[in-house]
């Protein structure tokens, strides 16, 4: 699952793709900030944290990883479940 991981995250680096992934997993923005699922569920305050070259980092919890990680983070949910839900959300496949 390690290689399947890394593979995700070199797919997931354009902002496009981030911007699609983050507001698919609920996040709300400003610009290139978003709001932290982990610190920031009630979206108040400024967005504090920022997704970039496939990786992201929220500066008010210090929460950071990879796009993976950070549907893990959002979702509540383990590296399968992450992964799973990054294929149907990728390819236009989902499961009711």
């Amino acid at each position: 699952m390690p290689d399947l991981r890394h593979e995700w995250d070199q797919r997931i680096k354009d902002w496009p793709t981030i911007h699609k992934i983050a507001h698919d997993l609920g996040l709300a923005s400003e610009g290139h900030h978003f709001f932290c699922p982990g610190c920031q569920p009630l979206r108040n305050g400024i967005p504090e944290l920022a997704i970039s070259g496939g990786t992201f980092e929220c500066f008010r919890c210090g929460a950071r990883g990879d796009v993976v990680g950070l549907v893990k983070l959002a979702r509540k949910c383990d590296l399968a479940n992450a992964l799973t839900w990054l294929e149907q959300e990728t390819t236009g496949t989902h499961s009711p």
